[in-house]
């Protein structure tokens, strides 16, 4: 059941009493004023009028006070005092010839969209109760032949709408029942797939002596595309930061693929290795994705502090300096999965005492600009970190100001100063426990 009315008559069902109120209130009274202003419409009866009025105002009032949800269950009193209302405005305003009587409609409709058939008889006794105020207020069937006929007709019409409009918000009710319990598995499942990429990053910093690691990855929404990575090799330390195209749950997977290719590739002292199995994975067994990712991969040789790295069209890593010079590690290679004869190199850096390397991704420069031009800045901020958990927190701050259009995920290792290595990786140790949000 798609119908956008049925779909509206469901909203009808869940507005609170005053909101369903309200048009027949605003409704009654323009019939009023129309009756005292418009010289053609006569008021036959202006106490009638009055106390049909009055009825109006304590049905709204009423409105208000069952809007509470303790007292939801007393509502359909206020549609009940409508239909009476209803009676007096048409009897006030000559009956059979009276040009309100469609106003019946609104409660009619108020019982109608609730659930179960019996609010339909509600609404056709309600049309009907309408039909015997003005008989009850003392008009006579000899003044008005054909109001008993006409109102007879007019509650049948009322009564088979009001079975129509139950008939299809009830099956609009079950579509609907359904398309929420399929969103709430959806996001369950979501929640689930948001914890597994958590528990994908690393969950404490890299145990290596004389090195500080840490990372954050911020998904824009419940599962990312981006993440940071770290583990041991022979003699050093292998660590990747990778965006994948897109964003959400189909980007998570793919994320999470790439990540475990890479890992495969451990063993391997070229980093291209890497990236060349992972274009492998996601030009071959992804082609029909379309996915790629930008890559920066990295191995890190801790005697000397050698980094061999490979840059998959990534170009968002700094080395900065221990002297707070810094250098931009940009790329002009493809990224892995685009074009699958794409081929790549590596390239070699030394990490002195006080070096560090920070990559990012694009989301990152989102929280600027958005443009290149923002590298500066986030060159500054990693120049005025003194340590790798420095630069981590400081981006993780300015990406907590506001919802952020991309995921937004750092990473850094740092070859400590001698005077400071013990020290480091204490502490980096103990602030593991935050360096990463999903």
């Amino acid at each position: 059941m798609s119908s956008r009315p049925a779909r509206v008559l469901v909203g009808l069902d869940e507005l609170s009493p005053l909101r369903k109120q309200i048009p027949f209130a605003l409704l009654f009274l323009a019939a009023v004023f129309m009756s005292l202003g418009v010289p053609t419409l006569v008021v036959t009866d202006a106490w009638v009028l009055l106390v049909g009025t009055v009825l109006v105002a304590i049905g709204t009032v009423l409105a208000a006070v069952f809007s509470r949800p303790a007292l939801l269950r007393f509502a359909t009193i206020v549609p009940a005092l409508d239909f009476v209302a209803a009676g007096f405005l048409r009897h006030a305003t000559d009956d059979s010839h009276s040009i309100f009587s469609s106003l019946v409609l609104l409660p009619v409709l108020w019982f109608a969209s609730k659930e179960g058939w019996r609010y339909v008889g509600y609404a056709v006794l309600g049309a009907l109760l309408t039909l015997v105020v003005p008989f009850a207020l003392g008009a006579q069937a000899a003044d008005n032949p054909n109001e008993f006929a006409r109102g007879i007709y007019s509650t049948l019409v009322f009564g088979f709408a009001a079975l129509v409009v139950n008939t299809l918000v009830a099956r609009a009710r079950r579509h609907l029942g359904s398309a929420r319990q399929e969103a709430a598995s959806a996001s369950e499942e979501l929640s689930q797939a948001a914890q597994i990429q958590k528990f994908l990053l690393p969950k404490e910093a890299a145990l290596l002596d004389g090195y500080e690691t840490a990372g954050a990855c911020i998904p824009s929404k419940a599962v990312g595309g981006d993440f940071f990575d770290w583990y041991a090799i022979d003699g050093g330390l292998g660590f990747t930061l990778s965006d994948v195209m897109g964003k959400g749950a189909g980007a998570g997977m793919i994320a999470a693929t790439t990540r475990a290719v890479i890992r495969s590739a451990r063993r391997n002292e070229d980093p291209v290795t890497a990236l060349v199995l992972t274009s492998d994975c996601l030009a071959t067994e992804l082609s029909q994705a379309a996915a790629f990712a930008t890559l920066f991969h990295a191995r890190l040789r801790a005697a000397d502090g050698r980094v061999v790295f490979s840059d998959a069209g990534h170009g968002l890593s700094l080395l900065v300096r221990a002297d707070k010079s810094w250098e931009r590690l940009s790329s002009n290679e493809m990224p892995v999965g685009l074009m699958p004869e794409a081929t790549w190199t590596s390239r070699e850096i030394f990490l002195a005492p006080g070096d560090m390397i920070v990559s990012f991704s694009d989301g990152v420069l989102d929280l600027y600009d958005g443009t290149l031009g923002a590298i500066p800045e986030v060159a500054k901020l990693s120049c005025s970190a003194g340590s790798a958990q420095d630069i981590v927190n400081a981006v993780r701050k300015l990406a907590s100001g506001a919802s952020n259009p991309d995921d937004v995920t750092v990473l850094a290792v740092r070859r400590s100063e001698p005077n400071t290595a013990a020290h480091s990786h204490d502490s980096g140790t103990r602030a593991m426990s935050s360096v990463f949000q999903v």
